[in-house]
């Protein structure tokens, strides 16, 4: 389970908004950081896609999986198995309209810097990350 989310909701999944989306108490931006870390360590092999999926969208949940079993058959080829050092950079969020933020956090990835963005949408009145890629 992913640390430090604090606003989660029962077992459905997603970050629950009332009509005041945007309060004081949803900070997107550590909950796209947080998101990133797992991300990274998903496709390194430490952490499982299952691990996100209550916070993820279908569509996202299956990109990230086939990405994932991706990067373990080019890890098997190539005989990588070491786990990564992540530490946060920075993390900026956008609101693009009431139905959608975007986010980019910036992270320090075993000595490379990496950028990975994020897309949360409402989906059922909650936010669930719709797209992860990292630029």
């Amino acid at each position: 389970m992913i640390p430090n989310l604090q606003k989660l909701d029962g077992f459905q999944g997603g970050i629950k908004l009332s009509d005041d989306s945007m309060s004081n108490d949803f900070d997107p931006a550590q909950l796209f950081a947080e998101i990133s870390k797992a991300y990274i360590e998903i496709l390194a092999g430490v952490r499982r896609p299952e691990q996100l999926a209550r916070w993820l969208s279908d569509k996202a949940y299956y990109d990230i999986s086939q990405r994932a079993k991706r990067e373990s058959m080019q890890r098997q080829i190539t005989g990588a198995k070491s786990r990564p050092d992540i530490s946060l950079r920075k993390s900026k969020t956008f609101l693009t309209d009431e139905a959608g933020i975007h986010g980019v956090v910036i992270l320090r990835v075993s000595g490379a810097t990496k950028a990975v963005a994020i897309r949360a949408e409402r989906i059922h009145d909650r936010f669930r990350i719709t797209e992860v890629l990292i630029i």
